[in-house]
């Protein structure tokens, strides 16, 4: 379970505290297998939040909690909580990171240490439920950002995350193909018990 108690989050240095926070005293509750979505304008804090929720940025007050574990913990609480909680962003291009679709699957699962067995077998599965298959050994330079997209998402899923952050993920691809790939991940969230908290 995801737990936010009172969160304020201010990008402002200590000697600009007249500046409005991003996020100010947020409480939400998330449980496994959940969807959530939230809704606002641009610029209201969602991002933040979706960052706070997933261990990249810390609160000024409050608290996060994931599965327990404090989000403004070190070392290896950090570690387990980022492995929990997978965040999709709004541009792919902010999260591919190999030349090939099948590398950047794999990174994930690599970085954490995984025996090789274990990267085949999540990368595999991961190229199937994105129906990326065919794309395996394509350059990411040559993919359109639709499939860039699913690319990102099957990153995050090949680390098998309990918590799912979808930031905006369909902006900057079409219509059609933005409900089907929202379609697409609702039905592996119910698959899988994942959580969404889907940000729009």
């Amino acid at each position: 379970m995801i737990e936010v108690k009172n969160v304020t989050f201010n990008y402002s240095t200590q000697d600009e505290q007249d500046t409005l926070p991003a996020i100010r005293d947020v409480s939400l509750t998330v449980r496994e297998g959940e969807t959530v979505a939230i809704i606002g304008q641009n610029g209201s804090g969602k991002s933040t939040l979706a960052k706070l929720l997933a261990a990249i940025l810390r609160p000024n007050s409050g608290t996060i909690l994931v599965d327990g574990l404090r989000t403004d913990a070190s070392g290896e609480d950090i570690w387990a909580i980022r492995q929990r909680v997978g965040i999709v962003f709004q541009n792919p291009d902010d999260q591919l990171v190999a030349n090939t679709v099948i590398d950047d699957i794999a990174f994930g699962p690599e970085n954490i240490g995984l025996p090789r067995f274990e990267i085949e077998e999540r990368v595999q599965e991961a190229l199937k439920l994105l129906g990326l298959e065919s794309f395996a050994e394509t350059a990411i330079s040559e993919l359109s950002v639709g499939q860039k997209q699913r690319v990102a998402i099957a990153g995050v899923l090949a680390m098998r995350p309990r918590y799912l952050l979808l930031d905006e993920p369909t902006t900057m691809i079409s219509g059609q193909t933005g409900r089907h790939l929202l379609d697409m991940v609702q039905n592996l969230a119910r698959e899988r018990g994942i959580a969404v908290i889907h940000i729009t």
